[in-house]
């Protein structure tokens, strides 16, 4: 798969860490890590924000631009104008959200 970041790069998988761009090459330096390569594209299957880790099946269906979805009715979408996480999170109305 192309990387839908870049456009040039391929999307690779590392052990049900994280897809990412070949073209995306961290580099540590003591506690700072920070990006060598020509993308940044990377997305973590441990979405703890969205209260779950991805699936491979579930990443690829991210990837291919369709709309996840959890327990809870929040939705999960690859979002490529978020450089921080490359996706978006809307959460769903909770019952402590209702008015008095």
């Amino acid at each position: 798969m192309v990387c839908p970041l870049c456009g040039k790069g391929t999307i690779k998988n590392r052990k049900d860490k994280m897809v990412y761009c070949d073209g995306y090459k961290p580099q540590k330096e003591g506690s700072e890590w920070f990006n060598t390569g020509e993308c940044d594209f990377h997305i973590p299957y441990n979405q703890k924000a969205f209260g779950k880790q991805l699936t491979k099946n579930e990443m690829n269906m991210l990837l291919n631009g369709q709309v996840l979805k959890n327990k809870k009715g929040d939705t999960l979408t690859l979002d490529l104008e978020n450089p921080d996480f490359f996706t978006k999170i809307d959460f769903a109305p909770r019952p402590e959200d209702n008015d008095f």
